[in-house]
């Protein structure tokens, strides 16, 4: 079994966390709406997409949109404020390891904030690349290794093993968000190189590279204050846009191939047994799986297809 960070622990606010970030926040939007506002589709998945945060960058642009995360709790509380904007939108609990969809169910897809808590990406983009159809559009982020604050400091140090490929694990507090009492948090930076190999593994073709939070200081902010900085930002994703120097790069691809147009209308028409992938038999707030031989339930209108 791979170890999955769980918000739910210690029923962490990731929205709290948010609040306090309005430049961090900022420039991812301004990123994603840029990248998806070039793109239409039907069925769409924000993978680690807690209580919504980036909704607004894709939800006019497809039809049927998923948010899965790993965090039950965070899915129930936020289900209510989340379909009174968003009526469109289809909450799950899942496993990204283990997502309960049938393959080429999606036109579009993105992961923010996530990959940093994945301690095998190796085995989430294979399943990936199952849920996602040819010619589909995914959006990664994830936090940059090589920037330019983290180099300095492994050069002052002589720490010369850190300009290696491997993803690096960020020294964190005891308890530190979806962890057990007692353990290290999952916190990993990636190398550029390594994520793009990653994908391009799984015929993830990279279309553009964006450079994000070039800016990220709580000395800066309290210097310039959140609107100097976002304006600020905005001018620097376009001059430093390839470069390894933010603490944050994102990645749009597309999957290679051609792609047979099946247009599901329904949730249940693309849900299947996240372990074997089956089919499911449906009841009102349940599903089956005559297989495995497992029970999932549907409760505060959340599925939890979470698995271990």
């Amino acid at each position: 079994m791979i170890e999955v960070s769980n918000y739910d622990y210690f029923d962490y606010d990731y929205a709290q966390y948010w609040k306090r970030r309005k430049y961090e926040d900022a420039a991812e939007k301004l990123i994603l709406k840029k990248i998806f506002q070039r793109k239409k589709g039907d069925w769409f998945i924000d993978i680690g997409g807690s209580y919504g945060r980036l909704t607004e960058t894709y939800y006019k642009n497809y039809s049927h949109p998923i948010i899965l995360d790993y965090s039950l709790k965070t899915l129930q509380k936020n289900y209510s404020i989340l379909k009174k904007q968003y009526p469109n939108i289809e909450l799950i609990a899942a496993n990204a390891y283990h997502m309960p969809f049938k393959e080429d169910s999606f036109d579009g897809g993105l992961m923010v904030r996530v990959l940093h808590h994945i301690l095998e990406p190796g085995v989430y983009y294979k399943e990936l690349r199952r849920i996602m159809h040819n010619g589909s559009t995914y959006v990664q982020e994830f936090a940059n290794k090589r920037n330019l604050k983290a180099s300095l400091r492994a050069i002052t140090h002589l720490n010369f093993k850190y300009f290696s490929n491997k993803p690096y694990q960020q020294p964190t507090a005891k308890n530190f968000e979806g962890t057990k009492q007692g353990e290290e948090a999952i916190f990993l930076t990636y190398d550029p190189n390594h994520v793009k190999q990653l994908l391009t593994s799984q015929k993830f073709e990279i279309i553009n590279k964006y450079g994000c939070s070039y800016l990220r200081s709580a000395s800066l902010k309290k210097i310039l204050g959140d609107e100097k900085m976002i304006n600020t930002e905005k001018v620097l994703q376009k001059l430093l846009k390839t470069t390894n120097i933010p603490p944050s790069v994102i990645y749009e691809t597309k999957l290679s191939g051609d792609y047979t147009q099946k247009n599901p209308q329904t949730l249940q028409e693309i849900l299947v047994c996240p372990k074997c992938n089956g089919n499911l038999k449906f009841k009102e707030n349940s599903a089956h799986c005559p297989v495995c031989n497992l029970e999932f339930k549907k409760e505060a209108n959340v599925w939890d297809f979470r698995i271990d």
